[in-house]
């Protein structure tokens, strides 16, 4: 009997990449068996794989069959989970279909199960975290007139930690947060720092904009370090992040999320500037990349910010691309929610209570 959980990833091998990328967000599993008519397994899709799809910039319409991994590793159902992380580890791979003596699909093993369970230890990282933490959350007001955004709860801890938890999951621990309306009442939050985070802050005296406090920390950074805002929730591999940034030597690396959204109306085109009718297409739904507010950066990006000026983000990838340093986009497939807004605050509770976060 397959289980509950695998049932969410199981796709045939002519679904198209767009209604993949759909499944694989539903499943919140990053990866997608193919099977055939009987859930024998044909192959395996996952995040990894429909990224490279679309760095390639490939047709959202190109079958899954020729983007899946063939004859990929699976186990027997008489393995155990200890036979599964040898596995995962000896094939640098993070999911394993587990299949019967008839070859079908019944379960799957997942590297971010061991690492949620503790069993996995990334190595500790030396690359800092910054997290820009000195807005006034007015998107969420009024709630943030009492609770600096960042102390906002999902479930029962703020949102600042939850982002902090997902780093220590692939080692890294140095966090700088910077800091401004509401300063004092998240280092009373972390004064006792039960998990052992290695904090340092950095205090603006006026609003700096989303980017402008880096001005403020150039001497605490020696080489790469990963930016965050402190309103996103992303379910990211930040260990393949950083590997991806470095390998391709850019300067910065943009995380971007893949978004499907529709649009519940008919669409009018229209031809020529008569407003002749042309065509209607109706509830049509489109694919984006979207910036999901986490960045990898290198040191020299923080000398094009000026001191103690407002500088908001898109601006200075404006001022980066001018000046030829390299920057490319990281596409994942992820859960993705920013709480900044009251909708997205509601479903990033909804999924974390669903999926156990």
């Amino acid at each position: 009997m397959i289980s509950e959980k695998c049932k969410k990833t199981l796709i045939k091998s002519s679904l198209s990449l767009k209604a993949a990328l759909k499944q694989i967000d539903k499943s919140a599993l990053q990866a997608l068996i193919v099977v055939d008519e009987e859930d024998r397994i044909l192959g395996i899709v996952t995040d990894g794989d429909m990224r490279r799809a679309m760095i390639k910039d490939l047709n959202f319409k190109t079958p899954i069959q020729d983007i899946m991994t063939k004859n990929p590793i699976v186990m027997s159902y008489k393995s155990n989970k200890e036979e599964a992380l040898r596995l995962m580890k000896k094939y640098e791979i993070r999911h394993i279909p587990v299949i019967d003596e008839k070859n079908k699909i019944i379960d799957i093993f997942l590297w971010k199960d061991f690492l949620k369970n503790g069993e996995v230890a990334c190595a500790i990282k030396s690359v800092p975290v910054i997290i820009m933490a000195g807005g006034k959350g007015k998107r969420l007001d009024p709630f943030t007139k009492i609770l600096p955004k960042p102390l906002i709860p999902i479930e029962e801890k703020p949102v600042i930690e939850v982002i902090m938890d997902n780093f220590k999951k692939y080692g890294f621990n140095k966090f700088i947060i910077a800091l401004n309306y509401k300063a004092e009442m998240i280092k009373m939050y972390f004064a006792e720092n039960p998990n052992n985070y290695q904090i340092e802050y950095i205090q603006e005296k006026d609003f700096l904009g989303t980017i402008g406090a880096l001005s403020l920390v150039k001497d605490k950074l020696g080489g790469t370090f990963i930016v965050s805002n402190c309103d996103v929730v992303i379910d990211a591999n930040y260990d393949d992040l950083l590997d991806y940034h470095k390998q391709n030597n850019n300067q910065i690396t943009i995380l971007g999320v893949s978004r499907n959204i529709n649009i519940p109306y008919g669409i009018l085109n229209m031809k020529n500037a008569c407003a002749d009718f042309e065509e209607i297409i109706e509830k049509p739904d489109y694919h984006f990349i979207v910036n999901s507010g986490v960045y990898v950066l290198e040191q020299k990006v923080v000398d094009l910010i000026p001191r103690n000026q407002p500088i908001d983000m898109p601006e200075l990838l404006v001022l980066a691309k001018k000046k030829g340093f390299k920057i490319q986009v990281y596409p994942v497939n992820c859960s993705w929610f920013d709480i900044g807004e009251w909708g997205e605050y509601k479903k990033a509770i909804e999924y974390m209570d669903k999926h156990g976060e």
